[in-house]
């Protein structure tokens, strides 16, 4: 009889707990639509609540941009260095949380006109590390890579 007891009890903590990486997956998801706004905006305050203080920008060939300061210096660039960003967010390929840090795969389509009037397209596919901190998700690290356009999309 003890056991029978035991399987709702069970059956009831694993749905709190799925639950709780659910509604984990959903905040990340959230707050990296708010990141990239904010990011295409060059609005390095809004972007600012979304990432820890010392996140780290891993950036293809350049030199990593490392901290808060760094980071919002390159946000805060984007507004001069285009006249007009539109992202196409695709959605999330892969998402895994392991308790108070999580990994997030994705990629974003770009239509971009340039200051100096010339546009461009492209794609880029996305791996960011994500730590929660005092109970909010927060972008850690930042890795991105372009994807050629030979490429067979997943």
């Amino acid at each position: 009889m003890k056991y029978i007891m035991i399987i709702p009890i069970l059956a009831f903590v694993g749905c709190q707990s799925s639950n709780s990486v659910e509604k984990d997956k959903h905040e990340i998801e959230e707050s990296r639509r708010q990141l990239t706004e904010e990011s295409i905006k060059g609005n390095a305050d809004g972007f600012d609540d979304f990432v820890t203080d010392d996140i780290i920008f891993l950036r293809p060939n350049e030199k990593d941009l490392d901290g808060k300061e760094e980071v919002n210096n390159y946000v805060s660039g984007l507004k001069d260095a285009f006249l007009s960003i539109k992202v196409d967010r695709h959605p999330i390929n892969e998402i895994e949380i392991f308790g108070d840090l999580a990994y997030v795969r994705y990629r974003n389509s770009y239509k971009a006109t340039r200051a100096d009037s010339t546009s461009f397209e492209l794609e880029r596919k996305f791996l960011d590390i994500w730590k929660k901190e005092q109970g909010k998700w927060k972008m850690y690290r930042h890795m991105w890579g372009d994807v050629p356009k030979t490429t067979d999309k997943e």
